[in-house]
This record gives C-alpha cells, sequence and structure tokens, in this order.
C-alpha cells in the first residue's frame, strides 16, 4: 500500500528496507505457488494412489517438503549476491520486487520457475484425479451410478474452479515479463497484471470456503462468518418484505382513490 500511495521517495528514505521487502515477497510467492503444487500433488496420491498415502506423506517428509520450498525461495535471492538478477522497486508496477530489467535469463527463470511449472504439474494433478475419478465412477453398479456421477461433476468442477482462478491471476503476469525484455509496455498493464497476480493468495480462501464443505465448517467455527452471511440474507429479506407491503398499500390506496373517483362520478 505504501509504495502505490507513496512511490519510491518513501523507500529511498529507509535504505535497504525495499530489498527487505522484495526478499520476503519473492519467497513468500514461491513458498505461496509452491503451496498449491503440493496440495494438488496431497490430493491425487490421496485419490488416485491412496495405498501410498500414508507412507509419503508422513510428518517428517511434510515438513522437508515446506523446507524445500522456502530454500527454493532463497535460492532466488541468494543468486543477487552472485550478480544474477536483483530486487528493487519497479516503476511500473509501483512495488518492491525482483528486478525483472537486471537479468533477462534470470527472469525467464523466475517465470519458470514461480508460474509455468506450479501452473503445470498442478494441471496435470487435477487432470489425473478427474480421470481416475471418471474411471471409477464408470465401474459402480447401475443402481449408485447416479449418486456417484454427481460426486464426481462435483470434485470436477471444484478442482477446475480452483485451478482456473490459480492459473488466471498468475500467467499473464508470467507472460508480460518476459514479452517486456525492453521494458516498453505502458505502466498500467505491469500494475494491473502485478496486483491481479499477488491477489490470488487474497482470494484463495474464498475459494475453498465456497467449494469445500468441511473447510467452511471449520472456517464458520472459527470466525463465525456465516453469522454474518445469515445477516445480510435477514436483512435483504426485510428489506423485500417492507418493499412488499409498500408495494401493497400504495396498491391498496390507488383501488380506493379509483372506488372513490368512480362513486363521485355516478353521483354527478
Amino acid at each position: 500500500i505504501s509504495a502505490k500511495l507513496e512511490g519510491e521517495t518513501f523507500f529511498n528514505s529507509i535504505s535497504g528496507l525495499c530489498q527487505a521487502i522484495a526478499y520476503v515477497c519473492t519467497i513468500a510467492c514461491v513458498n505461496s505457488l509452491g503451496s498449491i503444487t503440493l496440495m494438488s500433488f496431497n490430493r491425487n496420491i490421496f485419490i488416485c494412489h491412496h495405498k501410498y498415502y500414508d507412507k509419503i506423506f508422513k510428518k517428517p517428509i511434510c515438513i522437508a517438503m515446506c523446507i524445500l520450498l522456502y530454500l527454493t525461495g532463497l535460492t532466488l535471492v541468494l543468486l543477487n549476491l552472485a550478480g544474477i538478477g536483483d530486487h528493487s522497486f519497479d516503476r511500473k508496477s509501483l512495488e518492491c520486487i525482483w528486478d525483472r530489467m537486471a537479468t533477462y535469463y534470470y527472469t525467464v527463470a523466475f517465470s519458470v520457475l514461480l508460474v509455468w511449472i506450479p501452473v503445470t504439474i498442478t494441471g496435470i494433478f487435477y487432470l489425473k484425479i478427474y480421470i481416475s475419478v471418471r474411471t471409477s465412477t464408470k465401474k459402480i453398479t447401475e443402481v449408485t451410478c447416479s449418486n456417484h456421477n454427481r460426486k464426481a461433476i462435483k470434485l470436477a468442477r471444484t478442482l477446475f474452479f480452483i485451478y482456473l482462478i490459480f492459473s488466471s491471476c498468475w500467467i499473464p503476469y508470467a507472460l508480460i515479463i518476459v514479452v517486456d525484455r525492453y521494458d516498453t509496455f505502458p505502466y498500467e498493464s505491469h500494475l494491473i497484471l502485478t496486483a491481479f497476480g499477488h491477489l490470488h493468495p487474497s482470494i484463495n480462501w474464498l475459494i475453498y470456503y465456497f467449494t469445500n464443505t468441511k473447510f467452511r465448517k471449520a472456517f464458520d467455527e472459527l470466525v463465525k462468518l456465516n453469522k454474518l452471511f445469515d445477516l445480510c440474507k435477514a436483512k435483504k429479506k426485510v428489506e423485500a418484505m417492507e418493499m412488499t407491503k409498500t408495494t401493497t398499500n400504495s396498491n391498496d390506496l390507488l383501488v380506493t382513490k379509483t372506488q372513490h373517483i368512480l362513486s363521485s362520478s355516478t353521483t354527478e
């Protein structure tokens, strides 16, 4: 927010602040997209290869996976010390971020590692899950087939929706940082696409809230968001009732006036 409102001047007054924020941003982004990839891997093993699930996702292995994500992000940062790439204030996206103009091949590698690998791997895992569910559904007897078909379709829609939001937020960003090699694109395009990409982690919880029943129940117990929704629904219901009542009263008044006019005309 400070970067968007105050600009580069604010960060120039505090030495090293912008670079520190950019370092944290790089590591956080790698962790965010990497976590989504690992989640798709987790679901793929659980649904398609369930017998291996407990062997693969033991606590030490899960911790190692998380550490690997941090090390990947840290490696991208440490490469700057070797003169490969940099982190600074981007005057087009108006934020402290890795320097896309410092080393072009670093930018390409960053794009591939940060976006294209997670998008591709996640897409493959979700496709395998969908195929597995569809194949299993065909093997079920005719009596229960319709119920399982509904579950398969619901699962496929949920996975597709999650993947669609993920891809649509990050692919435009991954394209523009590589295509705009000579920094000729207008700043509006960089500003919008960078903000759109970073918007994904902010709305990710909403995707799971509306598509995952267990997540929604646990979240409601913690935050009580369902009460807010119920309150909004109740308010809308009251407003609708009042509007209906007002309309009814207006119609009744119109009918009364009409009858009075007709009665007066008859008397005359």
